[in-house]
């Protein structure tokens, strides 16, 4: 059973500006670059040898059939349970050709290492699952086609926690020993509210509702990760 989520809520702020924090931030969203482009590489490349497998396209003439004859007759079983079988034949298949997100994550290993493991790892898988959802959009048929990355147009990154990496921490964005201060403008109602029940570790209640039953679920407020966007206002790159 899938993990049910807390509610969420997005706060955005300017960095204080940080040279060394900022070249930082510019040399990883080019490894990030890189990263997302060759795992995006992998699976045009890995989709192409699919679709010249002969199963592959037996598999697209069946479904093809299958899916003309269900629109005329929708209720037919025989053709719903045939659509399902082929179904897990072309997943079967394209598990075989590691058509699937977890190789990213692999994949992606030995890309990060090439750069000297100077992204984090939860960053770095971050990269990869992008790079499969804009490809699985083309492999389902949601998208006629991918793009890559031209150099420095890559312009956000994200861990998975607040626990490693890029971090916030009493006010500061903190990457191993350099850090530097949100700007925090005094009026802003909404930063600071956030900013107190962070600090504060504010209590709050969410109910989930599950098989009919609905449990009132409890939590703290806290950050769940960071993310960097590089944003180009007036000429000048701000994150």
């Amino acid at each position: 059973m899938a993990k049910k989520q807390a509610p969420t809520f997005v706060l955005t702020q300017e960095l204080k500006e940080h040279p060394l924090l900022f070249s930082v931030i510019e040399k990883e969203l080019e490894i990030c670059r890189v990263m997302y482009n060759a795992v995006l590489g992998n699976y045009l490349k890995l989709e192409k040898q699919m679709k010249r497998e002969k199963q592959f396209q037996r598999l697209m003439r069946q479904y093809k059939g299958v899916q003309k004859k269900l629109e005329k007759d929708t209720k037919n079983k025989q053709l719903t349970e045939k659509k399902r079988e082929l179904q897990q034949a072309f997943k079967s298949l394209r598990d075989q050709y590691e058509l699937n997100e977890y190789a990213s994550h692999h994949w992606v290993k030995a890309i990060r290492k090439h750069f000297g493991n100077q992204v984090n790892s939860a960053v770095a898988q971050k990269v990869a699952s992008r790079a499969w959802g804009a490809f699985e959009k083309k492999l389902f048929g949601q998208a006629k086609r991918v793009f890559f990355v031209r150099k420095g147009d890559f312009s956000s990154f994200e861990g998975k926690t607040n626990t490693t990496g890029w971090r916030f921490v009493d006010g500061f964005i903190v990457y191993k020993n350099i850090y530097t201060r949100l700007k925090i403008k005094r009026k802003d109602t909404y930063a600071n509210e956030v900013l107190r029940n962070i600090q504060q570790k504010t209590e709050f209640s969410y109910s989930v509702a599950s098989k009919g039953k609905t449990t009132v679920v409890k939590g703290t407020c806290h950050v769940k990760y960071v993310r960097i966007v590089k944003k180009t206002i007036r000429g000048k790159s701000r994150y």
